[in-house]
């Protein structure tokens, strides 16, 4: 079949594109907060590239795939881009291989223009290239490139994107932003245990330099552990001495909330004008000179304060809280720590706590947690942690803090076909049929491979399931920790916009069944993986939770259906 045959079967919709002018430059330096911006991650490849400059491109943008031929060279090109298929685009994707770019777009505004930054990875990882579109010539000639913006490369072939498919980036990748130092190095960071005995090291010695109270300074973003991990491991070591000061009681409450928002000044719980820093900060200047406050109680139940309570100076002094280090009150601080830890542990460990705190719906928290408490941590938190004498590391440890999800998953499965015929003979009844795309993902902090833990998004039909599975737990079978819940196309958006990469997908064409009480499915799988459609086999996968079977259940069930759990597959589909 032709390209042009594979053309006439794509969708009607189509991207009328007839001339394009755009100017491409060199990127200096990120702009800050990148990650709020809209983004894509694009794979491209080039089916065909001629001599005098025409192109033939497929790409892929998100969920979206698309063919489009462009012609011509500098600032105006002409375009014709056509939306196709899903399998469309994998039928054709093996004809461009050698020919490919995989990189990250983001959208970034600039008065009445868009600068598209590509963030490339792969072979050309390092390299930073930004283009604008404009929709004249005479608005062409007039931008004016932001500050973080290098030479304009639009006439330098060797940043095109037919070139860097073909031939890689220059040699002297001349657009690689200049290495940075790393935050704050001049402040010293320790893991846990370590960081906690050189804050005590550090809370003795000003206590032997001058008299009164110490005042400690605990900071960190949500679910990092401040108060359970640092602040409270400090009280138990200075025992009646110490006192640990929440900040959460200086919330203003939910009234004033209200009334900021009805004058249109609309406020969320995780920024730092939620609470009241003024009298914080005079609090604690009061009780460094010896004097006793009248320290607010703030209510969770009612979201308002809730009376007022003496309390007294003492000679170390705990201040824990979110913004603990902010610019209002650091200098009250005589020791000061930042509590540290990455996207994916914030949002497991506020998943796992608010889901047994408070008992909110999983899929609530999240949304809160990506469309809120993320960026505000971006914008208020992680950056006082430039305001700390120390760095405590407290990173989330999946073997030791997935299992409060309090559910494990059992499975095991099979390369082998079973008749329907036998299974009705059985007494197996069919509970339905599925298609299934499963979307595996990695934060951007760390390497779940490493560290054996699984987060992936489960497309099927008009359901999103969100599952994140622990490391695997000695078993004769397949067994992890497991907490799953279902989310709309609103918060996998969100979600996503915050953690990280899609590594793999699974297809699986699944029938379901059940026997003695426990579910199997025949599947159909396939996998993509760098772009490349491979079949990986028929299996018969048979699973449970040990709430719902034992083992010995199980051992049963493969018996009866004819298999010998010695030829068991442990191994997930993602691992295949």
């Amino acid at each position: 079949m032709s390209i042009d045959q594979r053309r006439d079967q794509a969708p009607a919709q189509e991207v009328k594109k007839p001339k394009e002018i755009e100017r491409k430059f060199l990127v200096k330096s990120l702009p800050e907060n990148l990650e709020q911006y809209p983004h894509k991650e694009i794979v491209q490849g080039y089916i065909a590239i001629t001599p005098d400059g025409t192109e033939v491109r497929l790409r892929k943008k998100g969920d979206k795939y698309f063919q489009t031929i462009k012609s011509g060279s500098g600032k105006i090109r002409g375009e014709h881009e056509i939306e196709i298929t899903e399998d469309q685009f994998n039928t054709l994707w093996p004809t461009t291989e050698g020919k490919r770019v995989e990189k990250v777009r983001y959208e970034i505004p600039l008065g009445e223009n868009v600068i598209e930054l590509d963030v490339y990875s792969g072979d050309l990882n390092g390299l930073l290239t930004a283009e604008v579109e404009f929709k004249s010539e005479e608005s062409s000639n007039s931008f004016e490139p932001p500050a973080w913006l290098r030479e304009e490369v639009t006439e330098d072939k060797r940043y095109k994107n037919q070139n860097l498919a073909l031939h890689g980036a220059p040699p002297e990748i001349v657009s690689k932003v200049e290495k940075e130092e790393p935050e704050h190095p001049d402040i010293l960071r320790y893991e846990l245990d370590e960081g906690i005995s050189k804050l005590v090291e550090s809370i003795r010695e000003k206590m032997a330099q001058k008299e009164g109270p110490i005042i400690v300074e605990v900071a960190g973003g949500s679910a990092s552990g401040k108060t359970s991990a640092v602040a409270m491991k400090i009280k138990e070591y200075f025992g009646e001495d110490a006192l640990i000061f929440s900040m959460d009681d200086y919330y203003r409450g939910k009234t004033y909330m209200d009334e900021q928002a009805q004058g249109g000044n609309v406020l969320n719980w995780d920024q730092p004008e939620a609470l009241n820093l003024e009298l914080l900060q005079k609090h604690l200047e009061q009780l460094k000179k010896g004097e006793a406050i009248g320290k607010p109680i703030y209510s969770m139940k009612t979201g308002e304060q809730d009376g007022v309570e003496e309390v007294q100076p003492k000679r170390i002094i705990i201040v824990e809280g979110l913004f603990a280090l902010n610019d209002a009150i650091k200098e009250q601080g005589d020791v000061k720590a930042f509590v540290d830890i990455g996207t994916h542990g914030r949002i497991l460990r506020r998943l796992l706590r608010d889901i047994e705190r408070t008992g909110q719906r999983p899929a609530d928290i999240l949304k809160y947690f990506s469309e809120v408490v993320e960026p505000m941590h971006e914008k208020h938190i992680q950056n006082t942690l430039g305001n700390a004498d120390l760095i405590i590391e407290n990173e989330y440890s999946p073997r030791m803090e997935a299992g409060r999800s309090g559910l494990h998953e059992v499975q095991l499965k099979f390369r082998a076909e079973l008749n329907e015929e036998v299974l009705r003979k059985l007494g197996a009844e069919r509970l339905g049929t599925a298609t299934q795309k499963d979307y595996y993902y990695n934060p951007k902090d760390r390497n779940l491979i490493e560290t054996d833990e699984i987060l992936r998004i489960r497309d099927e039909g008009r359901h999103k399931i969100l599952t994140y599975k622990g490391p695997r737990v000695e078993s004769e079978f397949r067994k992890r920790p497991k907490f799953e819940f279902e989310i709309d196309e609103e918060i996998e958006k969100r979600f996503l916009s915050i953690y990280g990469d899609q590594i793999k997908t699974i297809m699986k064409d699944r029938v379901l069944y059940q026997l003695d009480g426990i579910v199997f499915s025949i599947d159909s799988v396939s996998k993509i993986e760098n772009m490349e459609k491979i079949q990986l086999g028929s299996f018969i996968e048979i699973r449970s939770t040990d709430k719902d079977a034992s083992e010995e259940d199980i051992k049963r069930l493969i018996e009866k259906l004819g298999l010998s759990d010695t030829t068991g597959i442990k191994q997930s589909y993602f691992e295949m």
